[in-house]
């Protein structure tokens, strides 16, 4: 998969979680914006979900936002979230 593509999957990704559709750097995709978007003072909840998705995007990365962390986000997410997650994880892909 080219850049373009990824960050288009990232994109339609991101747009899953009803909370992060109109968060800065969804579309186009940048992982750099979303990041800054949700170390700005976002809710606790925002903040779990753009961490996921620039966990999948790359996890090696020291995100400002934080680490993924599964327990927690399944903790906070309503069931628009979760089902959102199960998608991705019944067929997970990265970029």
């Amino acid at each position: 998969m080219n850049d373009e593509a990824s960050r288009m999957e990232m994109t339609k990704l991101a747009q899953g979680f009803p909370c992060l559709r109109h968060a800065w750097g969804v579309e186009p995709f940048t992982p750099e914006e979303l990041n800054r978007w949700a170390a700005s003072g976002v809710s606790h909840g925002e903040r779990v979900t753009a961490s996921f998705v620039l966990a999948v995007w790359d996890s090696s990365t020291d995100w400002e936002c934080g680490r993924f962390e599964l327990m927690e986000a399944l903790h906070v997410w309503p069931d628009e979230h979760r089902i959102a997650f199960l998608r991705w994880a019944a067929d997970p892909w990265w970029p």
